[in-house]
């Protein structure tokens, strides 16, 4: 049998050539399968894929799934946000420190405003106060490292679920390019609760301030009801905003609209499947694990505060002083501190855990259809 081959393309012949050079023709990509080849001492035309001495290769097996695109199991995701939380811990807390520092130092910096006496029948008033230069810095040092601190843990936990390899460099980087979008969005998400629980409060307020009557107290408890309404509305529609933001292309209000039809997507899931149902129960357990956290972390230093207080009155002038010292005393550092130290260990837990969820979620509508 000979080695030799013409080759035809398009009705002209070529060769003959060695099954070495076919080879590399194929290499190359002169050759594919369809083309035309017979043996020096054959008269027939095969098509060239059809010939194992040329087109020997094993088709290659296909590439596993993504990380991130499949849905998981409840189990999946406590066990992969406890993962990335371990794995990039050190990292998160660089981030988280980013931000929690100017944080703290603001809340020092800032002054002290009398307790309000709540059994005074002429409760004093709120005296006017300046921000010292140094509260005007950390405030604004916070507002800046705010955005890099929550896009870096995005990316930090990012990379883990999908096992890509970068340094802390590259992730600083890319939380820096993602910084105008991020304090952006943010200042809209923040704005819009601040607005709707700061307004619908003080028409409360206003209502209870004209005197007390049946009317008052239910026009009270239905403002009440309607702030209610709408900051759950508005966790709703922003639940994967940090993560849209950080790890997709849309931006501005392009991406607040594709976080609010991610989290309402799956609609005719089972009700724990659906990516709104996730997001406020891992939401609640981290919210509950803060309280008790904090509750845990406070309660001892306040019961050691008030060992000695006997009556409302003497704990009210203990909290006057308290809020009128110049300088905090060894008890109100340790609370403050521990307190600081618990927010910046569970803000990481949080970001893990929705960056593992917001690919569920986009799993879970891209497999349903239902956006």
């Amino acid at each position: 049998m000979s080695d030799e081959w013409f080759v035809r393309v398009q009705g002209k012949e070529y060769g003959p050539v060695s099954t070495d050079t076919l080879r590399e023709w194929k290499g190359e990509g002169r050759l594919i399968r369809e083309n035309e080849l017979r043996r020096a001492d054959e008269e027939r035309w095969i098509a060239a894929g059809q010939f194992p001495e040329i087109f020997d290769e094993v088709e290659p097996p296909p590439a596993p799934p993504e990380p991130t695109s499949r849905a998981r199991t409840w189990r999946e995701i406590f066990g992969a946000t406890f993962w990335i939380y371990r794995q990039g811990f050190a990292r998160f807390m660089v981030f988280g420190l980013l931000s929690a520092l100017p944080l703290f130092v603001l809340q020092w910096t800032l002054p002290k405003l009398p307790f309000p006496d709540f059994f005074s029948e002429t409760p004093a008033a709120i005296p006017a106060q300046t921000l010292p230069p140094i509260s005007v810095f950390m405030l604004l040092l916070f507002l800046a490292m705010l955005p890099v601190s929550i896009a870096g843990m995005q990316f930090v936990a990012d990379d883990l679920l999908r096992g890509t390899t970068r340094s802390f460099a590259a992730q600083f980087s890319a939380a820096l390019a993602r910084w105008s979008g991020m304090l952006g969005a943010g200042l809209l998400v923040y704005g819009s609760y601040f607005f709707w629980i700061f307004a619908p409060f003080a028409a409360m307020l206003a209502v209870i301030g004209g005197g007390i009557s049946a009317l008052s107290l239910l026009l009270y408890l239905l403002i009440g009801a309607f702030m209610v309404y709408m900051i759950g509305r508005l966790f709703v529609n922003f639940l994967f905003w940090e993560q849209v933001i950080a790890l997709s292309p849309h931006r501005g209000l392009m991406a607040l609209r594709e976080s609010k039809e991610l989290a309402r997507s799956v609609r005719h899931g089972p009700r724990l499947d659906r990516p709104l149902y996730r997001g406020v129960i891992i939401a609640s357990v981290w919210l509950l694990l803060l309280i008790v956290l904090m509750l845990s972390v406070q309660l001892p230093f306040t019961l050691m505060r008030f060992a000695g207080v006997s009556n409302p009155d003497e704990a009210m002038a203990l909290m006057q002083t308290l809020s009128q010292a110049k300088t905090p005393d060894t008890l109100m550092i340790v609370t403050d501190v521990a307190s600081a130290i618990v927010n910046l260990l569970l803000r990481p837990l949080l970001a893990a855990s929705f960056v593992v969820l917001y690919y569920d979620a986009r799993a879970r509508a891209g497999r349903t259809g239902d956006q």
